[in-house]
């Protein structure tokens, strides 16, 4: 076997793609959950999650 067939080949990366470090990633994932209106109170987080358990499915 030749070394080629041998080694896995990398997935190409996304068009417009940029590399991000691990700091970099983290303030962009915290801006985004920002934007989501997420935020780190537990009394909010339960109060949606109760209205969404509630939501009854489309259709129905």
């Amino acid at each position: 076997m030749t070394e080629a067939a041998t080694k896995p080949k990398a997935k190409p990366a996304k068009l417009g793609a940029e590399k991000l470090t691990p700091e970099a990633q983290k303030r962009r994932f915290i801006e985004a959950a920002q934007a989501a209106g997420a935020g780190e109170d537990e009394a909010a987080f339960d109060a949606n999650l109760k209205r969404i358990a509630r939501a009854k499915p489309p259709g129905s």
